[in-house]
This record gives C-alpha cells, sequence and structure tokens, in this order.
C-alpha cells in the first residue's frame, strides 16, 4: 500500500503583460478558485457599476509598463520557487530582469534577490546546496549569456561568475545533473564580433555550431566539451544517475529545420555515445529520462501532420527502438511534461477544452489528477512541480499578479491556499471587465467553446462587438487574463466592447480531429466557426449586429483580413496585426515555410492545382467595404512585412471601401513586439480606430 503523499502546489502570478502562453501559469492547480483569490480578482467584477472613469480603465500604459514573471523553478524540498521578474517591453536598449525568491509555505514571502539591472534569468536551483544558479548578460549589457551562481542567504554583490566567456560566445540553455556534480550547457558563439561589418554569407551555410559542454563542479569549474559536430545542439536532459545526457541535434539553427527529421543521441559524461532515435520532426519540449529506463516525449498523435494534437510518447534508450503512444491526443492536448526528480514520476499539463488539468504519473505509467483548473479560473504555461524525498510534491502555476500555493494528497485533487506575491499593483485599481464562457454549434452540429467578455455593470444587451481570433492556430483562449500588445480581449472590453474570442477548428484542447482541419484547411471550416460565433451572439440579443468590427494577430489577423474579404460580410471594421494575406508568397517568404504551407494546403513549388490560393484573401480584395487598419513589424520573419503590404496595395486598387485602408510598420520588430513604445502604439491605434467607426 502506497504512504500518504502531498502534493503542493505553488502558483506564481504572471504578469498582465504576459504572452499568450504566459498568464495564469500556477493557476491550473484550483479547484474552487473563490477560496483563494483576492476580491481584486479580474473574475468577479461583475457587481460594479460601469465607470466613465478613465483611470479604471486598461490603458495602453498600463500594459507597456507591465512586469512579466517567467522561468518558474521550485526547490528539491519544495519549500522555496525563483523566479525571474522584469518588464515586458523594453524601455532602453536591450531587456532587463531580476530574480525573486518566495518561501512556499509563507504568504507574500516574494521576495527581489537581484537588482533588475541586467538581464538575469533562468534561475535554478543546485540539489544539494543552498545555491541558485541563473544566466545573465552582467559582462556586457544586451550581449550573450554566463552562467553565474548566488547563494540563497547571501546578498548579490557575492554571486559568483561560474564561465568566463569572451564576449562572441554565451550559453544558449544548461541543467544540473540531479546528484548535483556537473552542469550541462550549450554554447553558442557569434557570427559577427562587435564592431565589424556583416560578412556575405551563403544561405543556410557557413555556420558556426551550437555546442554542448559539461562542468564539474566538484573541480574549479572546468569546462569539457561533450559534443561538437556539424549540426546544432538543441534541447538535453540528464539520465537520472548523472552518467548521461540525453540530447537532439538540428541541422540549422532556425525553425524551418524543426519541420524535417530531428536525431536524438545519448553521450555519457565521459564522452561514450550511443543510441539515435530519429523523430519525424521536433517534438515538444525535453525528453523526460525515467529511473525505470525509459524515456517520455510530446509528439503529436500523428508525427507526420503540422497541425495535430500534442500527446504523450514513451521510447527504450536502445537502438532501433520503436516510440509508443501513452496518453492523450483524442479529446485534448498536451501542453508539456514536467519531470519529478525521483520515482519516474512525471506531471503532464493538458488542455482540455477551456480548462488544464496537471496529472501525476508513477512508475507504472498510472495518473492521476492532481490540480485542475475551472472555467471561472485558467493558466497558461508558466508551473513547476517536484517531488520531494518525503514523497511530498509541490508545484508553481501562476494567475494574473500574483504566486500560489496549495498542496494535496496522494490521488487527491488539490486547491490553492498561500498567496506568495503581489506583483503588478496597479492592476488592483481597475474595473476589470466580466470573462464568461460561450458555448455554440458549428454549421456542421460540433459543439463548439470560446470566451466572451465585456464590460463590468453593462447590460448585455445590443453591444457594440469585435471579435478576436486567437493566433497559432494551434492555441486557444481560455477565461485567463492575459494583455499584451497583441492579445485584445480584456483590453477592449475594459474599454466598453463585447469581445468574442472563439476556439475555431484548428484550436487545441479538443484533441485530435478538432486539429487536424486545419491542414489544409485556412478559410473553410474554421472561419465558419466564427460566423456562427457572431450569430449566435446576434440570436441571443447580446451583439449589435449594426456594429460588428473584427480583429486579430498573426493567424488571428488572418482570420481578420479573411472576415473582412466575404462577399457578405457587414463589418464596420477591421484590424489586421501581422495578418497572412497570400498563403503562397507566406509559405514561399516565412521562416516556417513547411508549417505555413501545410496549413495553406500547398505551396508555389507544390506540383498541380495552387491550393494555396483557396484560402488567401488577397484574391478576394473586391468585398472589403469596411476601413482596415494594418499594424505589422518591419522586420517580421514568420508573417513578413510583404503581407501586409500585399493587402493594402489590393484594397486600395480592388477595394469597395470609401475610406482607404492604413498601414503601420514599426521598425526593428519581429513578429513578437519588444519596444514598450510600440506596444503602447499599437494598443492607443487600436482603440481610436475602433472608437471612430463602431460608434
Amino acid at each position: 500500500m502506497r504512504p500518504p503523499s502531498l502534493f503542493f502546489l505553488h502558483i506564481c502570478a504572471l504578469p498582465l503583460s504576459l504572452w499568450t502562453q504566459s498568464l495564469f501559469a500556477l493557476s491550473p492547480l484550483i479547484n474552487n478558485p473563490q477560496q483563494v483569490l483576492s476580491t481584486s480578482s479580474p473574475l468577479h467584477h461583475d457587481c460594479i457599476a460601469p465607470s466613465n472613469d478613465t483611470s479604471t480603465r486598461i490603458n495602453p500604459e498600463d500594459i507597456g509598463s507591465a512586469d512579466r514573471i517567467e522561468g518558474l523553478r521550485l526547490s528539491k524540498d519544495g519549500a522555496r520557487v525563483v523566479y525571474a521578474v522584469g518588464p515586458s517591453y523594453n524601455s532602453g536598449e536591450h531587456s532587463t530582469s531580476a530574480l525573486w525568491l518566495a518561501d512556499t509555505f509563507v504568504e507574500e514571502s516574494a521576495r527581489q534577490i537581484t537588482s533588475g539591472a541586467y538581464h538575469d534569468h533562468s534561475p535554478s536551483f543546485h540539489p544539494t546546496s543552498s545555491k541558485i544558479f541563473f544566466l545573465s548578460d552582467r559582462f556586457v549589457p544586451g550581449g550573450l549569456n554566463n552562467l553565474y551562481s548566488l547563494s540563497i542567504s547571501a546578498s548579490e554583490e557575492e554571486d559568483v561568475r561560474i564561465t568566463d566567456l569572451e564576449d562572441d560566445r554565451g550559453i544558449v540553455s544548461y541543467s544540473i545533473s540531479p546528484d548535483g556534480n556537473f552542469i550541462a550547457f550549450t554554447l553558442e558563439t557569434k557570427k559577427v564580433k562587435k564592431g565589424e561589418k556583416e560578412p556575405i554569407i551563403v544561405w543556410r551555410q557557413d555556420e558556426i555550431y551550437v555546442t554542448l559542454h559539461l562542468m564539474d563542479l566538484r573541480a574549479p569549474y572546468h569546462m569539457r566539451t561533450l559534443v561538437s559536430t556539424d549540426a546544432h545542439v538543441d534541447s538535453f536532459s540528464w539520465s537520472p544517475d548523472s552518467s548521461a545526457i540525453v540530447y537532439r541535434l538540428l541541422s540549422h539553427r532556425d525553425f524551418e529545420s524543426r519541420s524535417f527529421p530531428v536525431e536524438e543521441r545519448i553521450i555519457s559524461v565521459s564522452g561514450e555515445a550511443s543510441d539515435t532515435f530519429t523523430y519525424t520532426r521536433m517534438p515538444t519540449g525535453p525528453t523526460i529520462w525515467r529511473e525505470r529506463g525509459d524515456l517520455v516525449f510530446v509528439q503529436a498523435l500523428e508525427p507526420s501532420k503540422i497541425s495535430s494534437a500534442n500527446c504523450v510518447w514513451s521510447r527504450r534508450p536502445i537502438r532501433r527502438a520503436s516510440a509508443s503512444h501513452l496518453a492523450y491526443g483524442s479529446t485534448n492536448d498536451v501542453d508539456r511534461v514536467v519531470d519529478l526528480g525521483a520515482k519516474s514520476q512525471y506531471v503532464v499539463g493538458v488542455a482540455e477544452g477551456l480548462i488544464t488539468k496537471f496529472d501525476v504519473y508513477d512508475e507504472h505509467n498510472t495518473s492521476f489528477t492532481a490540480f485542475r483548473t475551472t472555467l471561472e479560473f485558467s493558466t497558461g504555461s508558466e508551473w513547476d512541480m517536484t517531488l520531494t524525498r518525503t514523497e511530498n510534491i509541490s508545484a508553481v502555476l501562476g494567475e494574473q499578479e500574483n504566486l500560489w500555493s496549495g498542496v494535496t494528497e496522494f490521488g487527491k485533487e488539490g486547491v490553492l491556499s498561500k498567496k506568495l506575491s503581489s506583483h503588478n499593483p496597479w492592476f488592483n485599481s481597475k474595473v476589470v471587465p466580466v470573462t464568461e464562457p460561450f458555448f455554440w454549434t458549428g454549421s456542421d452540429g460540433v459543439k463548439l467553446e470560446g470566451v466572451m467578455t465585456y464590460p463590468a455593470g453593462v447590460e448585455l444587451k445590443r453591444l457594440k462587438t469585435v471579435v478576436v481570433a486567437h493566433g497559432g492556430p494551434s492555441s486557444r483562449d481560455t477565461l485567463s487574463v492575459n494583455l499584451s500588445y497583441g492579445n485584445w480581449r480584456l483590453f477592449l472590453a475594459s474599454h466598453g466592447y463585447l469581445v468574442l474570442s472563439p476556439n475555431y477548428r484548428g484550436s487545441t484542447g479538443r484533441g485530435n480531429d478538432f486539429a487536424l482541419p486545419a491542414n489544409g484547411g485556412v478559410g473553410t471550416i474554421d472561419w465558419e466557426d466564427i460566423d456562427t460565433m457572431i450569430d449566435a451572439g446576434v440570436l441571443r440579443g447580446i451583439v449589435d449586429p449594426e456594429r460588428v468590427a473584427i480583429g486579430g494577430w498573426s493567424q488571428g489577423g488572418f482570420q481578420a483580413a479573411w472576415g473582412c474579404t466575404r462577399p457578405d460580410n457587414k463589418f464596420k471594421a477591421c484590424v489586421v496585426g501581422a495578418g497572412i494575406s497570400d498563403w503562397g508568397f507566406m509559405a514561399a517568404s516565412s521562416d516556417m515555410p513547411d508549417f505555413e504551407a501545410a496549413l495553406a494546403g500547398s505551396a508555389p513549388w507544390t506540383p498541380g492545382d495552387p491550393l494555396y490560393l483557396k484560402g488567401s484573401p488577397i484574391k478576394d480584395v473586391k468585398n472589403v467595404k469596411a476601413p482596415v487598419l494594418i499594424l505589422h513589424g518591419k522586420e517580421d520573419a514568420r508573417v513578413p512585412l510583404t503581407q501586409a503590404i500585399a493587402l493594402l496595395r489590393g484594397i486600395e486598387r480592388e477595394g469597395q471601401a470609401s475610406i482607404q485602408p492604413t498601414l503601420v510598420v514599426y521598425p526593428r520588430e519581429g513578429h513578437g513586439f519588444k519596444e514598450r513604445a510600440h506596444a503602447e502604439d499599437v494598443l492607443r491605434r487600436l482603440i481610436e480606430y475602433l472608437d471612430l467607426y463602431l460608434k
């Protein structure tokens, strides 16, 4: 009979500006959020009367100045959590962040332990000492990373620089061995040193490869090379006995290579190589090497399909061993897995509809749900758990601006009870909109779900409405608080709009059959799902059909462009953020060509009919009747700027709108924005544009 095991859940609040994946990272373990949320929680303001006080609205400056939380890591005994906090967007030339430490059993115990003047990040506890290791650009601010350590009880002035790398070399990632004797890390080298001109290159040649190195912490920090080959070392993980490392190799250090077969190999700390396994394409997250000997990883249920539900797989670390599907993927999707650090146990974060659950697996592959969210409280991807020596399980997850902790026994679900921190205190002064689940039926009879958000205190009747579809498409909207330059749901609702956020076909959380339509299906059933959500809102009397706009970022930007180019559309305004207009040229020019070609159904080089034209808004710009605002980063490699320019030119020449489209280009920005001024400008233009045309 198994002795009782306690699972301690520590929730680390993610700042309002967190990315789509980051917010509410700790909340997944909440069973009854009303027991632990403060009255200022964003989900409990529905009794507050609407206010004309602009100070209680969520404004662009709030989002631009908000802090982000990332890199949550628990100590081995579960007593402490360390994480990084820094501005979501840069006001200066480079990113900065500070390390914070909290005692997981003490409320409001979070405290800052480094200054925040540098980019201190990726912290972790040493398993057998009181040291915290972390990466930082302290040697050259804004440059590459070195590895540092800091005693839990010491001041920042007593930190120790573990690596002494020249300014053209830096650490990409690191991992401490389970026994605490070694640190393994990958090392990158800049092609161009500071002050040098960029040389002529041969496309995807002349690469300086990322290498794997080992440092013995018992010696005077001596570094030696473990893997240096004609490929880049990507993710890697330790064996449970600290004798070997399993690592993956990429032919090129870009997203394009992740769509091709990827090798995984094993090397001992003495340098002896063994086992080679080939994945159809890059799995999600690192491999977990269990004490029982098998390797666990996250991969698509149908690995050959670009859009397929993620699930858990396993294989033996021997040559020619095949992988087997363990769990998930039929009605849900796996977010990631975390090694609990002992007895072959690991935890799986599972997206299931609008909720997230956390399933713990033991050495016999028997599982139980340790924590789950509810429809009232959701989560993102920032969380951590560990199995202590006394068989307690400690976990960290995040809600809007705070860290939370909780406890449960083995086989039982737990709730969160301790609030560990208070980040982004400005949020408490805001009247946060009401967020609720929205259920409707698709055109083919499939039951669909999404989220609706509206101003607190208003009558839910014929409201001016903005449809904001999420990006991805392998993503989903939940009831979590997520504010950024590209996630507009709460921001728009704070300014008086009803916002409909559909989880259309291709989204995560509903399993493989729901994900597969994204393969070659853009602009088909995904759009019908969005369109029927609008119809359902009108039928229920909550949407004013004469005041509906559409907008979104990335894949959401595509849905906006697709919507405003439909022959029968009645949108009064459209905002396209980094959206796709031409899938053929998208496949030809994006940094993820095979992914984009799979969504489109073909690429320009694919023999046969140009299937990519079917879902390309550019061919239907003659149907545009509404004003269109286009927002795009100049250096966007994912959705190149040419997509925005093409849409603009097409509408100018063939559209029916009396008001010409507007294109705003943000210098130095890629697909994800970094500069605070630009993030705030996006939000200001968004609300001004919608206010102008949805009166």
